[in-house]
């Protein structure tokens, strides 16, 4: 009779990929032959890349497989997430609960305050010779099928924590806490002379603020061979302005938006791949970062460099250039994109507007995107390869695109890949609608009072101020 033991590997390995993981711990238990014949496939599907958070717990997990024999060198990419034990008042099922949350909670504090953090990832770092990709990120990955429709790939010992405690740990949105995540992260990767290809910041819930980007001088040394190795850079920003320091006339003296970040990408010239998405509100400040993003670098490069005005990069090697949410002017666009035709084949626009510089005349409706479409087909040396925009707008206002001989169907997206991008740009700028709102009839025949008319308005004047707030509140 068939058994384990004498089906071929291949369905070995098939069976074992719907198995939920408590029961795969099980049947690589059942015998040593087993457990052997899976091993390479096991150590891949759980061991290539694994999620982990800073606590005593999680990364003394992440030493233990760095130290692995074999798991060391199958992990290639690892992931920092944001959990973090609650200050709030919290209501626990009994004593033994409550002395797991604590006690996790102070290591916590311990941990973070006295830079042990970054001497347990040092210590991980230097182990692992073949990462490869480093990220953070503020969520659980949906994808744990095995598992069931709501499992997720949570941190190593986040799990535990709950089973422990009744308590989820919660991903952090502070900015100081997020600016601590990722700058401890460089640290140690610099520390630990490991410098991964690709640098991944995933944030659902808030932006990387300007201060998770400086660089102290007595740490740039061991920073930059990080950065400058960097090939792939995913990044959430935030561009809030955190310091409101004024000269004596009430000009602010810190008036570039991103201004840390800026530099920051000063170091990493080697860049092929960059993606960036923004906090939508922040219009002002996100446009002023794309115009300096689309300056030309300066001629000489022994020019002085300055603090507050960081000069403009060159980024001579990349490819692939993703924005996401954001609002800026179409001649801003078409200047990034002028900028790096020369080698950049990919790009992607995801949930962008484009803003109009003044308000249309009346009864005329631009078409911004049709536009820019338009100009990016003939922009002197792009050649991309791949192209995708979906989820736009036009001052506030839906953006679709037709489906040719179609005229019912709007698609919200768009994508080539191959040959005739040329072509496939000037047939977006053709099928580009703007969802512009419909007029507001008058009846001609009212013969209402005027005097009654204004004084409705009058009196609704400050319910719809009320209305306003709630509106800003909601953005």
């Amino acid at each position: 009779m068939t058994s384990l033991l004498t089906i071929p590997l291949e369905l070995l390995i098939s069976i074992s990929s719907f198995v939920p993981t408590s029961d795969l711990a099980s049947l690589r238990l059942t015998c040593k032959q087993i457990e052997k014949s899976l091993y390479e496939w096991f150590s891949g599907e759980f061991f290539t890349k694994k999620q982990f958070m800073l606590t005593p717990t999680s990364l003394q997990a992440l030493i233990d497989i760095s130290k692995h024999v074999s798991f060391s060198k199958k992990l290639t990419h690892i992931i920092i997430a944001t959990d973090v034990y609650d200050e709030i008042p919290l209501r626990f099922r009994d004593s033994h609960a409550a002395m797991c949350y604590i006690k996790g909670y102070e290591d916590q504090k311990v941990l973070l305050s006295t830079g042990i953090d970054r001497e347990m990832l040092t210590e991980a770092f230097q182990n692992l010779v073949n990462l490869d990709t480093v990220g953070m990120r503020d969520f659980n990955a949906p994808s744990r099928v095995r598992d069931g429709d709501h499992a997720s790939w949570s941190s190593w010992g986040a799990t535990t924590v709950h089973k422990n405690t009744g308590i989820s740990l919660r991903s952090s949105s502070d900015p100081n806490y997020l600016s601590h995540v990722f700058s401890t992260i460089i640290h140690a990767l610099g520390k630990a002379n490991r410098t991964p290809s690709h640098f991944e910041v995933l944030l659902r819930q808030n932006g990387l603020p300007g201060t998770a980007f400086f660089l102290p001088d007595f740490l740039q040394s061991t920073a930059e061979p990080v950065l400058h190795n960097v090939k792939t850079l995913l990044l959430n920003v935030d561009l809030t302005f955190r310091y409101l320091h004024t000269h004596s006339n009430g000009v602010s003296v810190d008036a570039h938006a991103g201004r840390a970040m800026r530099r920051f990408l000063g170091y990493t010239p080697n860049l092929t791949h960059l993606r960036l998405n923004f906090q939508k509100h922040l219009v002002a400040n996100n446009e002023a970062f794309m115009e300096w993003l689309g300056e030309p670098p300066p001629a000489l490069r022994s020019q002085p460099v300055s603090f507050f005005e960081p000069a403009p990069i060159a980024l001579p090697f990349l490819r692939h250039l993703d924005f996401g949410q954001l609002n800026v002017r179409p001649d801003i666009l078409v200047a990034i994109v002028t900028k790096f035709a020369p080698t950049l084949e990919d790009m992607n626009l995801w949930r962008m507007g484009l803003q109009s510089r003044a308000p249309p005349p009346f009864g005329h409706k631009p078409n911004l995107w049709s536009d820019f479409f338009a100009k990016l087909s003939s922009i002197p040396q792009l050649e991309l390869k791949h192209f995708k925009a979906g989820m736009l707008q036009q001052d506030y206002m839906f953006v679709n695109f037709k489906v040719q001989d179609e005229e019912a169907r709007l698609l919200k997206t768009k994508e080539h890949t191959g040959k005739q991008m040329e072509k496939f740009l000037k047939e977006l700028a053709k099928h580009v609608t703007v969802a512009w709102p419909a007029p507001v009839l008058q009846d001609d025949d009212d013969d209402s009072d005027e005097d009654e008319e204004m004084a409705s308005f009058d009196d609704e004047d400050e319910d719809d101020e009320d209305d306003e707030d709630a509106e800003d509140d909601e953005e």
